[in-house]
């Protein structure tokens, strides 16, 4: 990520793991119900803020916010526990 700051990256979106164990291979494989697989959606669950707190690091060694996290496993939580919300 570094190198991309040197070449004069100055806002980069970093986008997290989604709700991969929602993935339809996955829900195929595994799902008897619909409900998502999850192992996997543990391990997105774990990831996912360790990534947010690295891309904080990383702004606080260069000294500016260039990196910016997004949580998309969070938002497609969102939108499948609760799809009504987003509706236009």
């Amino acid at each position: 990520m570094y190198k991309l700051y040197e070449l004069g990256a100055r806002r980069v979106l970093v986008t997290g793991t989604g709700a991969m164990g929602c993935a339809p291979a996955e829900l195929a494989q595994h799902s008897r119900n619909g409900e998502c697989y999850g192992a996997l959606q543990t391990a997105a669950a774990l990831f996912n803020p360790q990534l947010v707190d690295l891309i904080k690091s990383i702004n606080a060694e260069i000294g500016q916010d260039v990196f910016v996290a997004a949580n998309s496993y969070q938002m497609n939580m969102d939108y499948l526990s609760n799809p009504e919300q987003f509706e236009i």
